[in-house]
C-alpha cells in the first residue's frame, strides 16, 4: 500500500520532492499531496513580469541556467544564460506540466499546524480559504523555504524618510518621487544596509535605476536623478565576481601551464610565474568555479564550514587571480588586503557594482548601522566612533531573512527534539545528512532548508528521502553512520564559519551521489571525475524516456557551450561589454594625410554610462541586420546599453586648441552575442543611426601572454569608408585597457584616429 506523504511548500524544493517521490521511487511506493499557501506554484519565484512576490520579477539569477535547473528538464534554448526571476517561475510551471501528473497539488491551502503521533505518522491541520481539515500522513516533507520573514534592523523608528526591505524594492522612484515625479524631500543619499550578497545586489540595482534615469531623455520619472548617490554600509570587504569568468586567466610559461586550483595549492604557488592571459576565454561564472577536477584525488572533502587561516589565504588568492585585482583600486573599504587575507572570504556577484563605485555613484562605508533620525543615519565605524550620514532620501535594508516563521506549523516538542535555535541564521535545526532529516525523527524530511540551496542539492535531498522511505539499506546505513550533524552543530557560533557553511557544491553533490549510487556523467571534454558540476550530470541510470531526452538536451548544450567558448570566442563580447562600463582616460591621436584636415592630440575622459535599453523591438519581420550586409535576422531588443560620452581638449599640431565632445550608444545583444555602436543625436543622449558592429577575431593559435582580444569592423558613410580595429586587454575578468583605431578614406578624407583608453589613477 502506498505511503502517504505531505509536502509543505510549492517552490522548487517542494516540486522536486513531489516529482522525485512519484517518478523516481519504486512504482506505487508513495501517494504525494503538496500544499501551497499561495494561489500558484513557484514559491518565492514569480511566474510573470507583474507578479509582485518576494523576488523582483526582473532580478537575474547569479548562477547560470545550468545550475538553476533540475537534472531532467532542460531550459529552452532561447532562454538567457542568466534568466530573470519570472523566467525561473515559468520553468517551474513547465516542470509541473511535464512531471506533475502523479501527485495532488492543493493551492491556496496553508498548513496551520502539525502533530507527530506515537507511531511516527503526522496529523496535518490545513486551513485558509476553505473549512479547516485534518489529514493523516505517513511522512512529512518541509519544503517551505528558508525565507520566512524579512529581518529588519532596530533603530529605524525615528527616521523621516521611506524605509523598505530589499526584497520589496522594485521601482526606486516610488520611494523617491511623488505622483507628479517631484522629489519627496531634499535628501539625495540612498542608504543600503547589508554588506553581503543581497546588499551588493540591492546597491547595484538602485544605482542602475539612478544611472538610467540620469542618462536617458526624460529622466524616467526621477527628478534630478544625477544628484543621487548610494551609500552602501558594509562590515568587511567582499569579493565581487562578475557573471562571466575567465577559463584561463594565465597562459603557459616556459612550457608549463600555470594551474590555479582552489583550496589545493598555496598562495605562493599562485604568485610564481604569473603570465596573465590578456585574451582569456570566458564562461558563465558557475561553469568555471564548480570544477570538480580542481579537487585532489580521493573522496571530495568539505571545503566550507570552518575556514582556517590557511584555507582563507588560498581562496583569497584564487579570487584575486580570477577577478584580476585585490579591489584596492576601488577604495580601502573594498580592498582585500592585509589581515583580511586570513579571514573567511565574503563573496558576491555583480557585473556593475565595482564600476559604480569607481564612478562615485556608490560610496562604500565600513561600519554597523545604529539608528536613523530625521534625515540622517548613524553608523559605528571600525574604530567604534559614531559617524553620521545626512541628507538621506531612503533606506533599503538588505539584512536577510528569519527562517523561523517557515517552521511555525511544527509542534514545539518536535522543534525541541531538533535543537531549534531561531537566532542561528545558517543552522536553526540540528539535522543529519546535509540538512535532510534527523535520526531522531526519521519520518520528517527537509528539502532546501538551508542558506543558498543549490537546485542540484535539493534534488539530491529528495532522492535520499525517497531511498530512505523506500527501505533502501545503503541509505539507512548512511543515516546511521552520518556525522554531518555533529559538524554542523560545531559551527554554531563559530567566528570562522564560512559565509555559506553548506556552500561546497562539489562536496555535497559527490557525498549524496555516493549514497545514492549515482555516477558523474562523462562528457566529450571531461572524463572520469572532472569537469563542471551540474544537476544533469548526476542522474539515475534507470531514467525514463522523457528524462533521457531532457538530460541529453542539457548535455548537448553543455558540450556546445564549452566548444563555442574555446573555438568561437563565445561570451567574449559579453565580458568586454561588461568591462567597458564606467570612466576612462582617453588619449586620442589624429594623423592626417591631407593638408586640409588637421592632425593633433586630444586628452580627456570617456564615460560609458549604464541605462535601460532605449531601442524598441521591431515586429517579427526580417530585415538586414546592422553590420551584416546580405544576412537576414529578426530584429531584437538590446539586452544592455551604455551611453558613451567623451569630452576633452584637442590640440592641433599647429597649436590651436578647442574643447571637443561626442556621444555614441553602445548596445549588447545576448542572442547574437554581439556589440553594436550607434551615433547619438545632438542632445548627446538619444540614439540616431547605426554606426558599426564590433566583430571579434578568432585567433588562429593560442594567444601569447601579452596579446589582447582583437576585433574589427567596416562602415561606409556616404562616400567615406571607416575601417575600425579594436584591442581589449584583460587582467583576469577585469578589462584593464582598450583601444580603437579608425582608418578613414574618402574623396576628401584620409586620416587615422587612434584612441587609447585606460582607467584613471
Amino acid at each position: 500500500m502506498a505511503k502517504r506523504v505531505c509536502i509543505i511548500g510549492g517552490g522548487p524544493s517542494g516540486l522536486v520532492a513531489a516529482k522525485t517521490l512519484t517518478h523516481d521511487a519504486p512504482p506505487g511506493a508513495f501517494h504525494v499531496t503538496l500544499f501551497e499557501s499561495s494561489p500558484r506554484i513557484g514559491g518565492l519565484w514569480p511566474v510573470s513580469t507583474v507578479d509582485d512576490g518576494l523576488v523582483n520579477p526582473d532580478m537575474r539569477t547569479n548562477q547560470s541556467r545550468h545550475t538553476v535547473s533540475f537534472s531532467d528538464l532542460a531550459w529552452e534554448s532561447s532562454a538567457p544564460m542568466f534568466p530573470k526571476a519570472w523566467m525561473v517561475g515559468q520553468y517551474l510551471q513547465r516542470y509541473v506540466a511535464v512531471y506533475g501528473g502523479g501527485w495532488d497539488v492543493r493551492l491556496g491551502r496553508r498548513v496551520v499546524s502539525s502533530e507527530m503521533l506515537g507511531d511516527g505518522r503526522w496529523k496535518i491541520l490545513v486551513g485558509d480559504g476553505m473549512p479547516a481539515e485534518e489529514v493523516l500522513f505517513d511522512y512529512l516533507v518541509v519544503a517551505s523555504g528558508f525565507f520566512g520573514k524579512e529581518r529588519m534592523p532596530s533603530g529605524l523608528g525615528g527616521c523621516g524618510f521611506p524605509v523598505a526591505h530589499s526584497s520589496k524594492v522594485r521601482d526606486i522612484k516610488t520611494l523617491l518621487s511623488d505622483e507628479m515625479g517631484k522629489a519627496k524631500g531634499s535628501g539625495r543619499r540612498i542608504v543600503v544596509v547589508g554588506g553581503q550578497m543581497s546588499g551588493v545586489e540591492t546597491a547595484t540595482a538602485v544605482a542602475m535605476q539612478i544611472s538610467s534615469a540620469a542618462n536617458t531623455p526624460g529622466g524616467e520619472g526621477i527628478e534630478d536623478a544625477g544628484s543621487y548617490v548610494v551609500e552602501h554600509l558594509v562590515q568587511k570587504p567582499v569579493w565581487v565576481m562578475p557573471l562571466h569568468f575567465p577559463r584561463n586567466p594565465f597562459v603557459e610559461v616556459d612550457g608549463e601551464k600555470v594551474c590555479h586550483q582552489i583550496l589545493i595549492c598555496e598562495e605562493r604557488a599562485l604568485r610564481k610565474k604569473q603570465e596573465k592571459n590578456r585574451a582569456p576565454e570566458f564562461l558563465p561564472v558557475d561553469l568555471v568555479t564548480y570544477n570538480i577536477g580542481w579537487r585532489p584525488e580521493g573522496p571530495v572533502a568539505n571545503s566550507s564550514g570552518h575556514i582556517t587561516a590557511e584555507a582563507a589565504v588560498i581562496t583569497h588568492a584564487f579570487m584575486e587571480s580570477y577577478i584580476g585585482s585585490d579591489q584596492s583600486d576601488f577604495g580601502p573599504d573594498l580592498a582585500v588586503v592585509g589581515d583580511n587575507r586570513s579571514e573567511p572570504p565574503r563573496l558576491s556577484f555583480s557585473d556593475q557594482y565595482l564600476e559604480f563605485i569607481r564612478h562615485k555613484k556608490i560610496e562604500v562605508r565600513t561600519g554597523r548601522f545604529r539608528e536613523a533620525s530625521g534625515d540622517s543615519v548613524s553608523l559605528e565605524d571600525k574604530s567604534g566612533h559614531l559617524v553620521s550620514i545626512s541628507g538621506v532620501a531612503a533606506i533599503a535594508c538588505a539584512t536577510g531573512f528569519d527562517a523561523a516563521p517557515s517552521l511555525e506549523f511544527l509542534p514545539q516538542d518536535v522543534l525541541r527534539t531538533l535543537d531549534f535555535k531561531p537566532t542561528d541564521e545558517s543552522f536553526p535545526l540540528a539535522l543529519n545528512l546535509h540538512a535532510t532529516l534527523s535520526t531522531k525523527i526519521p519520518t520528517l524530511g527537509f528539502v532546501g532548508f538551508y542558506r543558498s540551496p543549490y537546485w542540484g542539492v535539493m534534488e539530491m535531498q529528495a532522492r535520499l528521502l525517497a531511498k530512505l522511505w523506500s527501505g533502501d539499506e545503503k541509505a539507512k546505513q548512511a543515516l546511521q553512520e552520518d556525522t554531518t550533524m555533529e559538524t554542523m552543530m560545531q559551527l554554531r557560533g563559530d567566528p570562522r564559519r564560512a559565509q555559506f557553511p553548506m556552500g561546497d557544491y562539489a562536496y555535497l553533490m559527490e557525498s549524496f551521489a555516493g549514497i545514492l549510487d549515482i555516477k558523474l556523467q562523462e562528457t566529450p571534454d571531461f572524463s572520469g571525475r572532472s569537469g563542471i558540476i551540474t544537476p544533469y550530470r548526476y542522474t539515475y541510470a534507470t531514467r525514463s524516456p522523457i528524462q533521457h531526452i531532457e538530460v541529453n538536451k542539457s548535455m548537448a548544450e553543455y558540450n556546445a557551450i564549452f566548444a563555442a567558448s574555446s573555438k568561437q570566442a563565445k561570451f567574449v563580447p559579453r565580458a568586454v561589454f561588461r568591462g567597458l562600463q564606467g570612466i576612462w582616460t582617453l588619449n586620442r591621436t589624429i594623423t592626417s594625410r591631407i593638408p586640409t584636415f588637421p592632425s593633433g592630440k586630444l586628452v580627456g575622459t570617456a564615460s560609458l554610462l549604464p541605462r535601460n535599453p532605449t531601442d524598441k523591438p521591431s515586429p517579427a519581420s526580417s530585415s538586414t541586420t546592422p553590420g551584416q550586409e546580405g544576412e537576414k535576422e529578426e530584429e531584437a531588443k538590446a539586452d544592455m546599453e551604455y551611453l558613451y560620452f567623451e569630452e576633452g581638449e584637442f590640440k592641433t599640431d599647429f597649436g590651436a586648441t578647442m574643447t571637443a565632445k561626442r556621444s555614441y550608444v553602445y548596445r549588447y545583444f545576448e542572442e547574437r552575442d554581439c556589440i553594436d555602436l550607434w551615433f547619438a543625436k545632438q542632445d548627446y543622449m538619444s540614439a540616431d543611426y547605426f554606426f558599426h558592429r564590433v566583430k571579434f577575431i578568432i585567433p588562429e593559435e593560442e594567444a601569447g601572454p601579452g596579446r589582447p582580444w582583437r576585433a574589427a569592423s567596416s562602415h561606409l558613410c556616404i562616400e567615406d569608408m571607416y575601417d575600425v580595429s579594436y584591442a581589449f586587454s584583460f587582467s583576469g575578468a577585469t578589462l584593464e585597457n582598450w583601444s580603437a583605431e579608425y582608418t578613414v578614406k574618402g574623396p576628401q578624407k584620409d586620416y587615422t584616429i587612434r584612441n587609447v583608453y585606460t582607467r584613471p589613477i
